[in-house]
C-alpha cells in the first residue's frame, strides 16, 4: 500500500481482483452479469439538473 498526501492506492493480484470481481461484477456492471445502463446524453445548453418548462396553451 501506497500513501501520498492523503491518497491510497493498493495492488491486488489477479486471485484477488477475480474475487471482487465474481462478488460485486466487472468495471461497467451493475451487478455481477448486469451490464450498467449507458449514460443518457444531455443538452450542452441546459444547466445541470435543470427540468424544462412545459407550456400549457
Amino acid at each position: 500500500m501506497e500513501s501520498s498526501k492523503g491518497l491510497v492506492t493498493y495492488q491486488l493480484d489477479r486471485e484477488a481482483l477475480e474475487k471482487i470481481h465474481q462478488k460485486y461484477g466487472q468495471p461497467g456492471e451493475i451487478a455481477p452479469g448486469v451490464k450498467a445502463p449507458r449514460k443518457r446524453t444531455t443538452n450542452p445548453t441546459q444547466a445541470p439538473g435543470a427540468l424544462p418548462i412545459l407550456e400549457n396553451d
